[in-house]
C-alpha cells in the first residue's frame, strides 16, 4: 500500500493519471453454465474387476449425484488460446477453424491447467466433471458399452462392445472434422453428440465383485482418464489424439475437448 501511495503521488507530480501504475486486468466473463439438479443414476464403474481370480464386467450400482453447475458449451478455441497467452496452458496441437469452435486435440493435463487458470482468471472455482456427473449431465447421449453378460470371457465382452461401438459411434473410416451437434439436450447442454469426446476427472478403477454384487474397490490408475462421448474411452492421460493411440481401453475417441464444472 505505502509503495503504490508514493507511486499514485509520482504519477500526480508529473501530471500523468493516478492510476498508471496499476496493472489489474478485467477479470474473464464466466462461462454461460447449466444447473443439474441431483439425481440417482444406473453407474457402471469402467475397468479391471475380478471375481474369484476372473475378469467380470462389474454390475451396475445405483449411485447419488448432488446438484451441480456445468458449462453449457465446450470451452473454445478463443477461450483457450487465451489461456496459453497468459504462459498457463500449453498451446494445443491443432487450432479450430474458427475460433468459436471447441478446441479439441488437448490432454486431461492440458484441460486441468485451464481449470487452474479460469479458477483464478474468475475468482471461482472451475475442475473437471467427474465420470457420474458427466454421465447425468449428457443424460440421454450417454451410452453405456457394457450391457450384455459374457459369461466371464472378456475377449467376448470386448467384440460385443467393439460391435456396439461402432454403432454409437457411427462414423465409418477416418475420422470427420470436430464437430458438436447443433441445439441442446434435454439438460440445456449443447455440443453432446458429436464426434467431440469429453475428458473426465475420473480415473480407471480396479476392484473385486463381491457374491452380492457390491464392489470392493482398490486404488483407481489415475493416469488413464474416463473421456465422456458416444460411448465411454478410457485415454492416457498426456494424450492430446487418442485416435492414433493412447486409447487404453473401448473404441478410440475422434477428438477430444472438454467443459468444466463451477464449484463455487
Amino acid at each position: 500500500m505505502k509503495t503504490e501511495l508514493i507511486a499514485a503521488g509520482l504519477a500526480a507530480a508529473i501530471g500523468l493519471p493516478g492510476l498508471w501504475f496499476s496493472k489489474a486486468a478485467d477479470p474473464e466473463p464466466l462461462a454461460e453454465t447449466v444447473f443439474i439438479k441431483a439425481d440417482t443414476i444406473a453407474y457402471r464403474p469402467i475397468g479391471n474387476f475380478h471375481r474369484n481370480g476372473k475378469s467380470v464386467v462389474p454390475p451396475e450400482q445405483q449411485r447419488h449425484v448432488g446438484a451441480f453447475e456445468i458449462m453449457k458449451h465446450q470451452v473454445s478455441g478463443a477461450e483457450y488460446a487465451a489461456c496459453v497467452a497468459a504462459g498457463a496452458c500449453k498451446e494445443a496441437d491443432s487450432a479450430p477453424a474458427e475460433a468459436s469452435l471447441p478446441q479439441t486435440h488437448v490432454s486431461w493435463h492440458d484441460a486441468a491447467a485451464y481449470a487452474e487458470w479460469y479458477s483464478k482468471e474468475t475468482g471461482h472455482s472451475w475442475r473437471l466433471p467427474d465420470e457420474a456427473e458427466w454421465q447425468l449431465a449428457a443424460a440421454e447421449i450417454f451410452g453405456d458399452e457394457a450391457v450384455e453378460t459374457d459369461g466371464g470371457d472378456p475377449a467376448q465382452r470386448w467384440l460385443r462392445q467393439y460391435a456396439r461401438g461402432v454403432t454409437l459411434r457411427g462414423l465409418p473410416g477416418p475420422p470427420q472434422n470436430p464437430k458438436s451437434e447443433p441445439g441442446t439436450n434435454s439438460n440445456g447442454l449443447a455440443g453432446l453428440g458429436g464426434n467431440i469426446w469429453e475428458w473426465t476427472g475420473g480415473c480407471m478403477q480396479n476392484g473385486e465383485v463381491r457374491k452380492d454384487g457390491s464392489l470392493e474397490l482398490g486404488d483407481p490408475y489415475c493416469s488413464a482418464r474416463i473421456t465422456g462421448g458416444r460411448h465411454r474411452a478410457v485415454v492416457i492421460d498426456f494424450i492430446r489424439d487418442a485416435s492414433v493411440g493412447g486409447c487404453a481401453v473401448g473404441l478410440p475417441p475422434d477428438y477430444l475437448g472438454f467443459r468444466l464444472v463451477k464449484d463455487g
